[in-house]
């Protein structure tokens, strides 16, 4: 997934890629930890072009993700699927008319991608995308009643015939209480 930015002043460059999630370090570290699984590669196509001095590259990428409802812990099957514009840069762009009590940005700031050399490696932005798509809390459905406080069961297949917990409300004896005007 790299390719040379010489050969962007020639022509725009098309990847069409198809890997398998653990050949990206953090998606590989989400495997590990049991956060997630991938139900198949990562694919997609990235084009890549000069735009000024910059490099551009628009891209799309397609992965299918296992994952545990974050309240019944049923495990669920979502589609990632993200379209993006990333912007890469070999050096700051110059800045035309400053004073001398302005601050200089970083590129990071600026929203470019520093690079260095004469090739870009895209898998570090492109496993970024994936994250980024991920549910912070996925649900199996949107009504989904979780999981029972107290003996852990499934609230979704039926009632589990717990009590309703008792609540130690210390404000109990003021309930009747009413103030004089």
């Amino acid at each position: 997934m790299r390719f040379y930015v010489e050969k962007l002043k020639e022509k725009e460059v098309v990847l069409d890629f198809s890997e398998a999630a653990e050949s990206f370090p953090a998606l590989d570290a989400l495997i590990q930890a049991g956060e997630s699984r991938f139900s198949g590669p990562v694919t997609g196509r990235l084009r890549a072009f000069l735009a000024n001095s910059f490099v551009e590259v628009e891209g799309r990428v397609v992965v299918r993700v296992v994952l545990a409802c974050s309240r019944c812990l049923k495990e669920i099957e979502a589609p990632v699927d993200t379209r993006f514009t990333l912007t890469f840069s070999a050096g700051l762009p110059p800045i035309e008319g400053g004073e001398e009590d302005e601050v200089e940005l970083s590129a990071e700031e600026m929203g470019l991608i520093p690079f260095d050399g004469d090739e870009i490696d895209l898998r570090e932005a492109v496993q970024e995308q994936v994250i980024m798509e991920l549910p912070v809390r996925p649900l199996c459905e949107e009504a989904c009643k979780g999981l029972c406080a107290h003996c852990g069961a499934n609230l979704n297949d039926g009632d589990c015939g717990c009590s309703a917990p008792v609540f130690n409300n210390k404000f109990a004896a003021l309930k009747g209480f009413k103030a004089e005007k």
